[in-house]
């Protein structure tokens, strides 16, 4: 069964199960890099807030055997765990003074979302937009982040620039860079200790940069003075290679004579073997020029 047969199937089981007072809608989903999931959308009559349920996944288990009243019930139980109480309000996003303590920003590739973001203001930084967000915690929603859209700025009657200068200062106290060596994060995905002692991090110079929650975190080279002052501690530039939308990797560049070709390449062939289509961020390499504070592509030989 295809997906849209799928969904609309789904659709139809859900609602008989749910009784009258329930729209079901089969939606489609932009995610990041184009990627598309496929949802049910459930709004009880007279509320406007309506759970999104994803289904993609589902199908795979129908295709292999699973009971379509079984996915079903899936379906009808998620629903009743996370559908809003009758007096769900969602007037706290309209005030910017709320809102403007939870702001941060994400880093993804501009060419493949340029669809998707035709309504947030971003910022362009060579390939890359970096996308306005806020988190928001609700009794009875939950927590979840919020793309800022230029509708939103009407609303709250401020500028593009407004907004953007709340978004950098607040972001780096909001969700706090973290760096760590490589040897710390392979020590983490293997289970096996690092063979050298304390992680071997001033041997391998290499480390990986994101933010506590380790979610969006490539954004985080873009806080103020974090090349920077990673440069100063290097004593040299920095090569940045954007490992996915979480996080980068740094290396300086006096390390161990780098074959930049070499380094190219693993980045494409890593993004295409390894990275989720929706986490990749870029195929390019990136350098971060100390003298002129200034990050750049580095362009083929």
């Amino acid at each position: 069964m295809e997906i849209k047969e799928f969904s609309r199937v789904m659709a139809r089981e859900v609602s008989d199960k749910l009784g009258e007072g329930v729209q079901i809608e089969c939606t489609e989903v932009l995610k990041n890099n184009g990627v598309v999931y496929h949802a049910l959308t459930i709004r009880k009559q007279g509320q406007n807030v309506a759970p999104t349920i994803y289904i993609d996944h589902m199908l795979e288990k129908y295709n292999r055997g699973t009971m379509l009243m079984s996915l079903v019930d899936d379906v009808v139980g998620m629903y009743n765990q996370c559908a809003p109480a009758a007096d769900t309000k969602v007037d706290f996003f309209d005030d910017f003074s709320v809102v403007s303590k939870h702001l941060f920003f994400k880093a993804v590739n501009y060419k493949k979302n340029e669809k998707k973001l035709e309504n947030v203001p971003v910022k362009r930084v060579l390939d890359l937009a970096l996308v306005p967000l806020a988190l928001f915690e609700h009794p009875s929603l939950g927590s979840g982040t919020i793309i800022i859209e230029n509708s939103h700025l009407d609303i709250w009657e401020i500028t593009e620039e407004e907004l953007w200068e709340n978004v950098i200062e607040n972001a780096p106290g909001f969700q706090q860079v973290k760096i760590k060596g490589i040897m710390d994060v392979l020590e983490k995905m293997t289970g096996m200790p690092a063979p050298i002692p304390g992680g071997g991090d001033e041997l391998c110079g290499i480390y990986v940069i994101s933010n506590k929650e380790e979610c969006l975190g490539a954004a985080t080279i873009f806080y103020p003075d974090v090349l920077k002052g990673l440069s100063e501690d290097f004593e040299s530039d920095i090569f940045v290679i954007p490992s996915s939308i979480h996080e980068c990797i740094v290396i300086p560049d006096t390390f161990l004579g780098l074959d930049v070709e070499y380094l190219r390449r693993i980045i494409h062939e890593v993004n295409v073997t390894t990275v989720a289509d929706e986490e990749i961020l870029s195929d390019n390499l990136y350098k971060y020029d100390r003298d002129s504070d200034r990050l750049f592509i580095v362009k083929e030989a």
